[in-house]
């Protein structure tokens, strides 16, 4: 599971990298400038705070991996943490951040990049104090 949260974050720098490759592209054209740069700055930041929230998502789910869980509805059966929570986890943070494109589709401003980035690096600090917990909660033993 740790292998697969290392490719995970990896993989979601390289594509935060390879995104702002494209953005400085599109900025130096010489077509003159296509977008505002305070604009730019605020979907850098929101792009990034996308990118934490999805890590720290993924570090919560591989320490609450076959762990007893407390929320009912992200435990499965056995009541443990598993696909079942894992899927559901995943569905809610998808459900956060199509909401927040949509709404920054519609009416793009840096105020408002701004606004739901700090909100994205709030929720991702309590998820990460969550997950640093869930590390310090051992594994309980599997019945036989």
């Amino acid at each position: 599971m740790r292998n697969i949260l290392l490719v995970f974050t990896l993989g979601a720098g390289a594509i935060c990298a390879q995104d702002a490759l494209f953005t400085e592209t599109r900025l130096t054209a010489p077509q003159g400038p296509l977008v505002d740069r305070k604009l730019l700055a605020g979907q850098k930041l929101w792009r990034a705070s996308v990118a934490t929230l999805a890590a720290v998502n993924a570090m919560d789910i591989e320490s609450s991996w076959h762990k007893h869980e407390l929320n009912s509805t992200l435990a499965g059966a056995n009541g443990t943490f598993g696909a079942q929570g894992a899927l559901l986890k995943l569905g809610m943070q998808g459900g956060l951040v199509g909401i927040e494109y949509l709404l920054t589709r519609r009416h793009p401003s840096g105020r408002l990049y701004r606004a739901v980035s700090f909100i994205n690096f709030g929720v991702a600090a309590g998820i990460g104090s969550v997950a640093g917990h869930n590390y310090t909660v051992p594994v309980p033993p599997v019945p036989r």
